[in-house]
């Protein structure tokens, strides 16, 4: 049983500490110390796409920019749950009235109809993204900052 997991964890293209492709010395036939000779070591190629060169200098105003702006992406999205929330916070309130999620969203559906599922979508992707362009955006300025102060460089 476990000769079969030995194999697949050998074949495993992710076995190499270092991600080479081919080490020198092994692609000869292999010796453990616990037994003879196992098969010789195939060589893997490997393609990578070629990679063109990113024009966003790092510490650039572009650079704070583009981090800033994937903050605000990444935490405003949070706004598409705002149904769930919407639903969990009046289960929290009214649970006599709310019986669980399904529940919930039927008796809002009934009640508002589809807009009131939305209600506080504003101030919640609001929120959300300059929280998102805070934590992420000065994240990497108060970095670069701090490091300069402490005379490190900050790559």
């Amino acid at each position: 049983m476990f000769s079969s997991v030995a194999h697949l964890a050998r074949a495993n293209p992710f076995n190499a500490p270092h991600l080479q492709l081919v080490q020198d010395g092994l692609a000869g036939p292999r010796s453990s110390p616990d037994g003879p000779p196992g098969p010789p070591r195939r060589t893997r190629n490997l393609a990578a796409a070629a990679v063109e060169e990113y024009s966003c200098e790092y510490g650039s105003m572009k650079f704070y920019a583009l981090c800033g702006f994937g903050g605000v992406l990444s935490c405003g999205l949070h706004t598409a749950v705002v149904p769930l929330d919407l639903v969990k916070c009046r289960m929290q309130v009214d649970p006599n009235k709310y019986k669980g999620i399904f529940n919930g969203f039927s008796i809002t559906l009934k009640e508002d109809g589809v807009r009131g599922l939305a209600k506080g979508w504003a101030p919640t992707f609001i929120g959300y993204s300059l929280q998102g362009l805070c934590k992420f955006g000065f994240y990497e300025v108060f970095k670069v900052l701090y490091s300069n102060m402490l005379g490190e460089v900050c790559n």
